[in-house]
């Protein structure tokens, strides 16, 4: 169903939009907006798909709209019947009255998509991503966001703090210290490109001081101890954004800001931005030690992306607006290439040591050598089927199916290969370094802009640096079928991936017990198989997904018992027995497995260059 939109031109007054976030503590936020419009038809359209966003918008979270219209010279206001599109659900068909010249737009969205999970917002915290608290006018497909001007005002519960990329239209005055803020007119996208944070209990913390633009890591948290960092952290951001500088040779906008909400209450979730990151992680994500360094790579990742991803992104990922579907097909570059630079920043900045740089690769190259869906799934349809893919990440036999973030570490080892052979190709003169200063910088600095690439642009730019049949090369590695994974980048660096009896300090800190490596199945600590690998020994032997172990060799089951079978049938003929139920249906199960318990490292291979060492390696 199509509409004729009234949408207002660009000379008239911009869409002011208000944001009430008093009753956040309550999980309820306040849209008001006044779109300029014209009578007639008009068609109003939620954000539905975003280009840095795994699933659709959360329309089932808007709640309580009304739509207004003021007569000229009358103060009365006319209400307006909506019509939801039976097709595209995402769009609001409306009549704009006689005489009017804009109309209301009145919603409250609930933050938390159900009574149990924590959302956006708790007693002291909100997480604001615009695109969930507005609506705009739609032209259909022609529709551009870039050339929507939106004018934004933030209202704030009595001692709130935020922080945002946005600019604050009063800058003469501390904006933090009032309740309400209006910020400068931007575009739509912009706007939607510049998620905010507000909170009781807040910080900023400038980075790189020297560097210009700025960059500030800015937190807030659900109390003060959350925000006490060590200084050896802060000076480890403030090396990732030097680092970050080196890597690409430019900066890419006006200022950046590290968004970090730290709270156990606020879901988890992780959103990429051009003049700013926003993460959503537990409580004592930046003061613990342990979960800074399993995670250092966190906020690099989401940093890199205003690069890759953001100023330079693929025609795929392209959209005029938020109602046109995102194709993935080059995800492996946006979500591969960004995973690689992150662990590869992590290391350079002093996140991680250059030992943990290697190990956390050996848990990588394990995980996608256990991949039996390989066999059927080329790593180009995990991209390309990705908003499906993603929704169902951790569901049953999820190496078979595969899932929707296949493409992040996989096209990291394929990123990984690229750089090696550009290194061990040229005797270490180049490396993937050279690539990046050309293609994401050319040591200009600019501000928020967008510069559009295709696959060919990328091949091009790589064969500038060192002329390979790089169209080949990708081409091969995303579509060939076969459940090795792309370990070149290993050979080639070099080191060969093994398997020992004990954990590396990676896995060891991790307290990972997943038994894939050796009996082909990841079981939980209450004994229920979340995975089996088709065509390994287990699924053989007639275990599957969803399956609960009982007892191991007739003891009751846990995972230090299931580690003492496989550690006493290494070396003999007897079977290890257990006891399953399956739907409620208890049966007898034995596995014919020998070779002990398996976690993977990185062996240095004698008398080849280490390529590893020197990418890890501080510039």
């Amino acid at each position: 169903m199509s509409a004729t939109c009234s949408v207002a031109s660009s000379a008239e007054p911009p869409v002011l939009l208000k944001v009430d976030l008093r009753d956040a503590p309550r999980k309820l936020l306040h849209t008001t907006e006044i779109i300029p419009a014209k009578p007639g038809p008009m068609t109003l359209a939620y954000p539905q798909w975003l280009p840095s966003v795994h699933l659709a918008g959360p329309i089932d979270q808007q709640a309580g709209l009304f739509i207004t219209a003021h007569q000229a010279g009358s103060a009365a206001a006319t209400p307006i019947r909506w019509e939801r599109d039976p097709v595209e659900l995402y769009l609001y068909h409306i009549m704009v009255p006689k005489g009017a010249s804009s109309i209301e737009v009145n919603f409250d969205f609930i933050t938390a998509a159900d009574a149990t999970t924590g959302g956006t917002t708790d007693a002291n915290i909100a997480a604001l991503n615009w695109n969930t608290v507005l609506l705009y006018p739609y032209d259909g497909p022609s529709t551009e966001v870039a050339s929507i001007e939106v004018t934004p005002t933030l209202v704030m519960p009595t001692g709130w703090h935020f922080a945002s990329a946005l600019q604050a239209k009063d800058v003469s005055a501390p904006p933090e210290l009032s309740n309400t803020v209006t910020f400068q007119t931007v575009s739509l996208e912009q706007l939607v490109d510049s998620p905010l944070i507000s909170g009781r209990y807040f910080r900023e913390i400038p980075l790189a001081p020297e560097i210009t633009p700025k960059h500030y890591l800015d937190m807030v948290a659900d109390t003060p101890a959350s925000l006490q960092i060590n200084q050896s952290r802060i000076d480890q951001f403030s090396e990732l954004v030097r680092q970050a500088g080196i890597l690409f040779h430019s900066r890419h906008y006006d200022s950046f800001h590290m968004l970090v909400t730290l709270s156990n209450q606020i879901s988890g979730d992780a959103f990429d931005h051009h003049q700013s990151l926003d993460n959503r992680r537990p409580a004592d994500f930046l003061t613990n030690e342990r979960s800074l360094t399993l995670y250092g790579d966190f906020i690099a990742h989401d940093f890199v992306h205003s690069w890759n991803g953001k100023y330079r992104r693929s025609m795929s990922l392209m959209t005029a607006n938020y109602q046109m579907p995102i194709i993935g097909t080059d995800l492996w570059i946006y979500e591969g290439l960004t995973d690689y630079l992150a662990g590869v920043l992590a290391a350079r900045s002093g996140i991680w040591t250059q030992q943990q740089f290697l190990d956390q690769w050996s848990e990588k190259a394990a995980r996608f050598a256990h991949r039996p869906g390989k066999t059927w799934r080329d790593l180009q349809d995990t991209a390309t089927m990705a908003p499906i893919l993603w929704a169902s990440d951790g569901s049953a036999y999820e190496s078979w199916r595969l899932g929707g973030y296949d493409f992040y570490g996989e096209g990291a080892l394929i990123w990984l290969e690229v750089d090696t052979t550009i290194r061990s190709g040229t005797g270490g003169k180049k490396s993937l370094d050279d690539f990046l200063a050309l293609f994401y910088g050319n040591g200009t600095n600019t501000g928020p802009d967008t510069l559009p690439f295709t696959f060919e642009n990328l091949v091009n730019a790589l064969n500038t640096v060192y002329p390979h049949d790089w169209a080949s090369f990708f081409k091969e590695r995303l579509h060939e079928l076969t459940p090795e994974a792309p370990l070149g980048g290993f050979t080639r660096g070099g080191y060969r991936l093994v398997y020992r009896d004990t954990p590396n300090a990676w896995t060891a800190l991790s307290g990972k017990k997943d038994f894939e490596y050796s009996i082909a199945m990841k079981v939980r600590s209450d004994g229920v198989i979340t995975d089996v690998l088709i065509g390994g020994i287990a699924d053989k032997a007639g275990f599957a997904s969803g399956m609960k172990l009982l007892s191991v060799n007739g003891a009751p089951f846990s995972i230090d018992q299931l580690q003492r079978a496989i550690r006493s049938a290494k070396g003999t003929t007897a079977p290890i027995e257990f006891a399953v139920e399956n739907s409620g249906v208890a049966t007898t199960l034995t596995l014919a497995y020998h070779g002990g318990e398996q976690y993977p490292a990185l062996e240095p291979d004698v008398g080849t260059k280490d390529h590893l060492l020197d990418i890890a390696a501080p510039r």
